[in-house]
């Protein structure tokens, strides 16, 4: 059965969804069709003229339901998407305050975030490089340093036995002028090895004093390393005087108590190992703890050889000038006991018949 019934489109009448697929008769569906045009008719006559402005206000009125109805069923993107883990170096409450901003703006300081640590790693890198570049240059010299330096002696003693073997008459200033007169030649050849040989030595000698001065200023470096921590550890080595009376001491201690020679301590001191036990805060400390232990047994010897004044035996009168400071002490009291008002008199008395 057809969708729209009538000859053009004027007639056309379109059958609703709820229209019947059968009629029982022609009469029956010319009735059903008539009354659709019926209703067409009022409802055409009683709608007002349409305009393209009607019709594009109800489209426009229309189009909102539908946009607000696609907004509702739509979740928000932000919420959908998993959130942002702050970077790990921030501090709680600036964790806290990322959380709280809006997803463009933590989307942009991550990106800021992760563009500042893939800088800062490459530039870790690049100095890490360059340290291991600068460290490798630095053992290659020294490593050639070291190589040069031992082969100066070498050179020395080659330098010395040319000298004795080829060179051996000339051991004085006439051997020198009679070999210029006699052997021009031979003596040129003497003045380059003599010069020659001055010039290792001159070498040999610089690389002897930097070596000393390297020594010295490393141990100059350690033992203000060491004294900076042995204040921590005895305070009074901070007092010059103080600190010169306990270096005495301790050497005394050394050498008088255990048994060191001062010889044995001087080549201690001269060798690397030996000075770098001894500068040491802990042994430094030590020493200290070892001179206080000695105080404290030597004493009770002290208080022991401290005279005190002889003692009375109970009944004694003192005799003579100590009978007199004896009524002078009991004199100058305040307050008196009953034992020491008696023993005033007594004294007085004694005095008295003596006098």
């Amino acid at each position: 059965m057809s969708d729209e019934i009538g000859p053009g489109p004027d007639t056309a009448v379109t059958l609703p969804a709820d229209a019947p697929e059968t009629f029982d008769s022609p009469s029956s569906a010319a009735s059903y069709l008539a009354d659709l045009w019926e209703k067409r008719n009022k409802s055409a006559e009683s709608a007002p003229p349409a305009t393209a402005e009607t019709e594009s206000a109800g489209e426009a009125d229309a189009a909102p339901p539908q946009e607000a109805h696609g907004e509702t069923e739509e979740a928000d993107p932000a919420e959908q998407q998993p959130p942002i883990d702050p970077p790990r170096s921030w501090t709680k409450a600036e964790k806290e305050r990322f959380a709280t901003l809006p997803r463009e703006t933590q989307d942009y300081i991550h990106a800021r975030e992760q563009e500042r640590e893939r800088e800062f790693r490459r530039s870790q890198n690049e100095i890490a490089e360059q340290r291991k570049a600068i460290q490798a240059e630095r053992e290659a010299a020294e490593k050639a340093k070291q190589q040069y330096e031992s082969q100066l002696p070498t050179l020395m003693q080659e330098l010395q036995n040319v000298q004795q073997n080829a060179f051996s008459d000339i051991k004085s200033m006439d051997d020198v002028v009679r070999l210029q007169a006699e052997d021009p030649f031979r003596f040129q050849a003497w003045q380059v090895h003599q010069m020659r040989l001055q010039a290792a030595k001159a070498e040999n000698d610089r690389v002897e004093a930097q070596k000393v001065n390297e020594k010295q200023s490393r141990r100059a470096s350690y033992e203000a390393e060491q004294n900076k921590l042995l204040l921590d550890l005895v305070p009074e080595m901070a007092e010059p005087k103080k600190a010169a009376e306990l270096r005495e001491r301790a050497v005394k201690m050394l050498t008088d108590d255990l048994g060191l020679k001062n010889d044995q301590l001087s080549r201690w001191m001269s060798d690397d190992t030996g000075h770098e036990i001894l500068s040491n805060a802990g042994i430094q400390k030590l020493i200290a703890d070892g001179l206080k232990y000695r105080d404290i047994l030597n004493a009770p010897k002290a208080i022991a050889a401290k005279p005190l004044p002889p003692v009375q035996k109970p009944g004694v009168r003192p005799t003579g000038n100590a009978q007199s400071e004896r009524i002078q002490a009991l004199t100058r009291k305040s307050e008196l006991t009953m034992a020491e008002a008696t023993e005033l008199r007594m004294l007085q008395s004694g005095q008295r018949r003596a006098s």
